[in-house]
């Protein structure tokens, strides 16, 4: 697993125009520590290709999305074809990965896709590609199947495969806290370590709330991601597992169409942006739709924040700043604000780990004196 040694963290996307541009704004010493997932949808495939061609000699895993406003995307829908092994998903893979050569492979699939294609596909892959992750999502009916045709892929390869193998457990949306019980959801995928020898873990989720404050207005949201995920961590490193945190970058695929914003097909909405800081997202929402002069009144509002992370702290802070001072002469709109708001949060998320959030998390929180009796 030496090609991802330096690996922190899996920020996961939706092959959107701006989602993809706000991981290419990424430092290049940032780079070095995360390892993205692209969920592969879109009217061609060039923006992928692009992301492919810029990214750099660092790794990134492509999947094909199988979120359900991706359902009939003339990408993702052949790549999702289980026909002939996924054979279509095949080339796909294999033609980024002549592009750049760091590309890895997700074996994704849908709870009713055929197990048989499922592992051929697999196999084809760790034939093809040094690395490949397992993707385990969902969750209740469509969880204990995807766990199943997992199963089935884990009894068909070698011993000395997983080594190779990444297994992903996706829980999607978590804007409550998941259960960390037996017979949760959780507790279904990581029967897996029972049985198999892997050696390698990704969690990955999203908390990122649908709703959005009311106009004029401000909210702040806990970004509750880090504290499941740190439980599981700790817990598998006992038994030697080397686990990853991810997240879904601030935006949630699984309900919040608003992130699939696109200025050219929709009415401008209201004016709203996020600022995620020490598991916190703080979200305004001002003016009227369309009326995108009062994302400069926002960025005002994110840079009075007290855990602001300054100015030049990463591409997205140095637009809010030049945004908020009008040296950009446009404000942008929604589409551009989640560009913004995505290479932060990665950029930010990327320091909290590193900086040791998930095992502060754990640790015993001090309580105040409590003074003697008498």
């Amino acid at each position: 697993m030496e090609r991802l040694s330096s690996i922190k963290y899996f920020p996961a996307v939706r092959a959107g125009q701006y989602d993809l541009l706000a991981l290419l704004e990424i430092e290049n010493e940032r780079k070095k520590k995360i390892a993205p997932i692209i969920s592969i949808r879109g009217n061609t495939l060039k923006q992928v290709t692009d992301f492919a061609t810029k990214w750099g000699d660092t790794p990134f895993w492509i999947d094909s999305s199988r979120f359900g406003q991706d359902t009939a995307d003339p990408t993702a829908q052949p790549a999702n074809d289980s026909t002939n092994n996924f054979n279509n998903k095949l080339k796909l893979f294999t033609d980024l990965k002549a592009i750049n050569p760091k590309t890895l492979p997700v074996l994704g699939f849908k709870a009713e896709d055929s197990q048989r294609s499922v592992v051929q596909f697999g196999l084809q892959l760790l034939k093809e590609f040094p690395l490949v992750a397992l993707r385990v999502e969902g969750s209740g009916p469509v969880l204990e199947n995807n766990v199943a045709t997992a199963r089935a892929f884990l009894n068909a390869i070698g011993d000395e495969d997983f080594a190779r193998l990444v297994l992903v457990l996706d829980l999607w949306d978590t804007t409550q806290m998941p259960s960390l019980q037996a017979g949760g959801d959780v507790r279904k995928t990581l029967a897996l370590f029972k049985d198999y020898p892997i050696e390698s873990l990704v969690t990955l989720s999203t908390s990122w709330p649908e709703d959005r404050p009311d106009r004029g207005m401000s909210t702040s949201v806990a970004c509750i991601d880090p504290f499941w995920q740190a439980v599981i961590h700790a817990e598998l490193s006992l038994i030697g597992v080397k686990t990853f945190y991810g997240d879904y970058a601030a935006t949630n695929p699984v309900k919040d169409l608003l992130d699939n914003y696109d200025p050219s097909v929709m009415s401008p909405p209201i004016p709203f942006a996020g600022y995620y800081n020490a598991c916190t997202w703080y979200q305004e929402r001002q003016g009227a739709g369309g009326e995108n002069e009062k994302y400069r009144d926002i960025a005002k509002a994110f840079q009075a924040l007290p855990n602001y992370h300054q100015d030049n702290f990463c591409w997205g802070t140095k637009e809010i700043a030049a945004i908020s001072s009008s040296a950009r002469a446009m404000p942008g709109n929604m589409a551009y604000w989640n560009k913004i708001r995505i290479n932060h949060h990665v950029c930010a998320m990327l320091q909290d780990i590193e900086d040791g959030l998930l095992e502060n998390i754990l640790k015993p929180k001090q309580v105040d004196d409590v003074p003697d009796l008498e």
